[in-house]
């Protein structure tokens, strides 16, 4: 019930930064495909490129995060149902 709408909330979030961590990979990766000539054009794909790898490890942690979110979402939902038998039960 309330702990539902947090969750809910929380799984909206973490949905919402998967899709723009997603983004800005698709983005990054777009910039480390073209061919720099100056040296400052060079540091800057090498600087790009070590945020998309950084980006890369978070879409994998978002995608860890989402999986103990719907772990924490069925404990959630079978302590709510234990509570409303118990409930019943009185």
């Amino acid at each position: 019930m309330m702990f539902q709408a947090t969750l809910d909330s929380v799984a909206f979030q973490l949905s919402d930064a998967k899709e723009t961590t997603r983004f800005a990979i698709q983005q990054l990766s777009q910039i480390t495909g073209l061919t720099w000539r100056s040296e400052a054009g060079r540091a800057f794909a090498g600087q790009v490129e070590e945020l998309n790898g950084r980006l890369k490890v978070l879409a994998g942690v978002l995608v860890d995060a989402e999986a103990y979110l719907a772990v924490a979402t069925n404990e959630i939902r079978a302590l709510e149902a234990q509570i409303n038998e118990q409930r019943m039960a009185s």
